[in-house]
């Protein structure tokens, strides 16, 4: 499909396992200064299908992965009940600013009503600030500061 795809002519599935090489390359795309191990980043993408409440959506173009939005449902106290949190939302830069993150931001809200999740929340980097307006004009909050500890090298 062409760079002229827009969020009318994207199909969001579920991702399989036959997604991966897809998916790695999305994710290269959102972490440009992190050198991603592919053996590795496999065996945690694959391991992903066995956690429950851990959901992988993917915006296609025809036959062409353009898009990922990784979810997860969790247990949580703050909010009495299941928290979904977006792990990871990317959309590959030829594609971008033509309403797909708006429609996959769609697609995981609507996931988390159907599950009565109270909050969807996610983490984004300081320097991001283009997908900090990006969120705030979908409805989402500041509310605080997200640590980090490196517990082991990568």
């Amino acid at each position: 499909m062409s760079k002229k795809a827009n969020a009318d002519s994207i199909l969001i599935r579920n991702s399989t396992p036959e997604d991966l090489d897809e998916v790695f390359s999305l994710l290269q795309q959102l972490w440009p200064n992190r050198q991603l191990n592919k053996e590795l980043f496999g065996k945690a993408f694959l391991n992903s299908f066995d956690i429950e409440g851990h959901i992988i959506r993917l915006a296609c173009s025809g036959n062409e992965v353009i898009g990922l939005c990784a979810l997860s449902l969790r247990n949580n106290l703050y909010a009495q009940g299941t928290l979904a949190n977006i792990d990871e939302l990317v959309i590959d830069e030829k594609y971008r600013g033509k309403g797909i993150g708006k429609l996959m931001l769609d697609d995981v809200t609507s996931i988390a009503r159907d599950k009565n999740c109270p909050f969807l929340e996610l983490e984004s980097a300081f320097h991001r600030e283009d997908a900090h307006r990006f969120y705030e004009k979908e409805g989402f909050e500041k509310t605080g500061y997200f640590l980090s500890k490196k517990l082991k090298q990568q």
